[in-house]
């Protein structure tokens, strides 16, 4: 029976599922719902006598309280872009007068509390969140870290070597180097174009940070935002008990130079070499400040344009194009200007048409008012992202202060949600028509210069940049005046001469090195044994903290075996990997270019690193490289290798110096490799040759 009534409660919520679908018309797209009402609570405000601004506001959903701290001073204030900025914020709680870094951390992980700082452009903050109850714990571990940081120099130097380690990988980070590129063509003369550099990073010093700390640090350029299960009578008292005894200090006078304007049509270009199959492509215009009355329908517009997988841009040069997996647009208003920017990471040869499509899509916009249904749509999305956003007490707590920050009206988000809903199809094109000229753009593009230079000439001139942002001048290759067998003879001479080098059978080598993955640099040993014609042993051994993690690989001649360093089992490459590897393992390859059937073609006379070089390009039965020869005095100081497969390939670059004779023959004792997201500093300490390693050094378990 029981089996019955289920079965029919189904059938009948079947049948009524049916019936309702039915009366639906799916052909037509249902109207949007009413605009959701806006719900940016009441809020208590305060100023102490010292002129700490505080805002309170009750959410008693959780037991739960956050406290967050802003500054009126950011990074704009750094020297030159150092970074003093994130390096005092990042230290505070990392030493005080009366905690270590670890008693910090302790306590707080002993209370289940969060306490931290940051830094941006117009800002630093802290914040700090837990239980209610812990509110005391809570302002003594956060104002500790307020009033009496320490700046320990060992935790400055680790900062700092953290800092220089992934500067190092962000010279070949297409995303960084295009986040360099867009506030450096956007901001030029305004601080918010500065960015950290080696030599700004390694000017810092501890006395720099408890200057900046002093100087900027103060009560009357700073508000208090607090959000929890507490009422402004309850908290107010501790408030006053643990801030009302910071000093004033003279308010930071804001007087710096107006950006210029982005005028006419230029291309901005940053070469990242062959091995980029992508190119991060970013359209960039002046944008607003954060306080201007047009900020509400410019980010509509924007959503419109580029917000999202039903922006325009997204449609055009994903959907349409297949030109990208994502295109879109954004703004970034600041207290001083901003900018508005559209982006995409597209494929190569498509970087000119993506340029083209996004210009096409901007003066769509200035030339088509926008139907009313999609309008409808992007304020339906932004009202609701505004209302669940503040959900969330972090993001509460920074929109009451940003009232504060950027002079906004009071009631800004308590009107927020009905300004939204006031925006009009005219409004929308008349603010396309404002700030979307694409007659007067950057085109900024990171990738392979090699490849997208000419075909962007085309739309605009073009500037390039190295990796700091400088401006390269435009110099052309140097007329090769040396053929490839000349300059070969020129180069084996300058090594030594056929004799010198015919009679060495197999070397030894040994060395130290430095690797860098992104932020983290690790050291270790490499040992290499190589033998007439092809046979090649090889251990790498990288020491992290107690732990080693060894690289091991043998080539007998016939085959290639490895292991893998992370299960310890062996590899054996097979097919065109393994004669790929074969081919890449010959000794003394220089004098055997005619009898490995190699070809090789002098390609360019160019300048590399403040010196002239040739660059012999050598084509092998299963790749190429380019050996870079000194015009000066013939020795080869860099190599160039492509690897990888069609989906992803990385121009792996090795650059040679300190260049000593061993035997008769001239040979480097460092080494830079350049893979990408990796490099390799290697110092060697030892050549050794003729030594005639038994075979056995060259399989596996020898």
């Amino acid at each position: 029976m029981k089996k019955q009534l289920v079965f029919a409660f189904a059938l009948a919520f079947a049948l009524h599922s049916l019936t309702a679908f039915a009366q639906v018309d799916r052909s037509q797209k249902p109207e949007p719902g009413p605009a959701p009402k806006a719900a940016f609570p009441d809020y208590y405000e305060t100023t102490l006598d010292n002129g700490l601004k505080v805002m309170v506001v009750r959410n008693a959903e959780q037991p739960l309280v956050t406290f967050r701290l802003m500054i009126k001073a950011g990074a704009e204030y750094d020297p030159n872009g150092s970074g003093e900025a994130s390096f005092t914020t990042s230290l505070l709680t990392k030493g005080t007068k009366n905690r270590t870094a670890q008693e910090f951390a302790q306590e707080q992980d002993f209370h289940a509390l969060s306490v931290g700082a940051g830094s941006a452009d117009d800002y630093m903050s802290m914040s700090a969140s837990g239980l209610v109850k812990y509110q005391d714990k809570m302002l003594d571990l956060m104002t500790d870290a307020l009033f009496n940081p320490t700046f320990p120099e060992d935790e400055l130097e680790k900062m700092k070597n953290q800092t220089i380690s992934g500067l190092k990988s962000a010279e070949k980070s297409p995303g960084t180097l295009a986040g360099r590129l867009q506030i450096t063509v956007g901001y030029n003369d305004h601080p918010y174009s500065k960015f950290q550099t080696e030599e700004t990073v390694n000017a810092i010093t501890r006395d720099a940070l408890i200057n900046f700390h002093k100087k900027y640090f103060i009560p009357n350029n700073a508000s208090l935002a607090v959000i929890g299960d507490i009422t402004p009578e309850d908290v107010m008292p501790v408030v006053k008990k643990y801030f009302s005894s910071w000093q004033k200090g003279e308010i930071p006078k804001r007087n710096f130079p107006e950006p210029k304007p982005i005028k006419d049509q230029k291309v901005h270009l940053v070469d990242l070499g062959k091995s980029q199959t992508q190119t991060n492509l970013q359209i960039i215009t002046n944008g607003i400040p954060r306080n201007h009355e047009d900020y509400i329908p410019l980010s509509l517009s924007n959503s419109i344009l580029g917000g999202g997988f039903s922006g325009r841009l997204f449609q055009n040069l994903r959907e349409t194009h297949s030109f990208t997996y994502g295109a879109y647009s954004s703004m970034d208003a600041r207290r001083d200007n901003g900018l508005w920017t559209a982006s995409a990471s597209v494929r190569r040869s498509a970087t000119d048409s993506s340029a083209i499509e996004i210009l096409r899509e901007m003066r769509r916009m200035r030339e088509e008012k926008v139907p009313e249904e999609e309008l409808a749509m992007h304020k339906q999305y932004f009202s609701g992202t505004f209302l669940l956003s503040l959900e969330n007490p972090g993001t509460m707590a920074s929109r009451l202060q940003n009232i504060d920050l950027y002079s906004l009206p009071n009631d800004y988000y308590k009107n927020y949600v009905t300004n939204v809903m006031k925006v009009t199809t005219d409004k929308v094109q008349e603010i396309a028509q404002t700030y979307w000229d694409p007659e007067n753009v950057a085109i900024a593009a990171v990738g392979d210069a090699a490849e997208i230079k000419p075909a962007l000439e085309r739309i605009a001139p073009v500037q390039m940049y190295d990796p700091n942002m400088n401006p390269i001048e435009d110099t052309p290759d140097l007329e090769v005046d040396i053929d490839a067998e000349t300059l070969l003879e020129k180069h084996i001479e300058a090594m030594g001469g056929r004799d010198a080098l015919a009679a060495i059978k197999d070397r030894t080598t040994e060395g130290t090195m430095e690797m860098s993955f992104g932020p983290q640099t690790v050291t270790g040993t490499v040992k290499r044994v190589s033998a007439y014609p092809n046979k090649q042993y090889e251990l790498s051994v990288l020491k992290m903290g107690p732990n080693e993690m060894k690289q091991e690989s043998w080539c007998n001649g016939s085959k290639v075996v490895s292991v893998n360093p992370m299960t310890g089992q062996q590899q054996e490459a097979e097919g065109e990997a393994l004669a790929s590897e074969l081919e890449g393992n010959q000794f003394n390859d220089v004098l055997r270019l005619d009898e490995l059937g190699y070809e090789s073609e002098v390609s360019a006379k160019k300048v590399m690193d403040g010196k002239t070089v040739y660059a012999l390009e050598i084509t092998k039965k299963h790749g190429e490289e380019t050996w870079f020869i000194s015009a000066d005095n013939y020795l080869r100081v860099a190599q160039s290798i492509i690897m990888g497969n069609e989906q992803q390939t990385v121009e792996v670059l090795t650059k040679y110096s300190d260049f000593k004779e061993v035997d008769g023959v001239m040979l480097p004792f460092s080494a830079e490799v350049d893979a990408g997201q990796q490099q390799v500093s290697m110092k060697i300490t030892d050549y050794k040759h003729n030594t005639n390693p038994p075979a056995s050094t060259f399989e596996p378990g020898s």
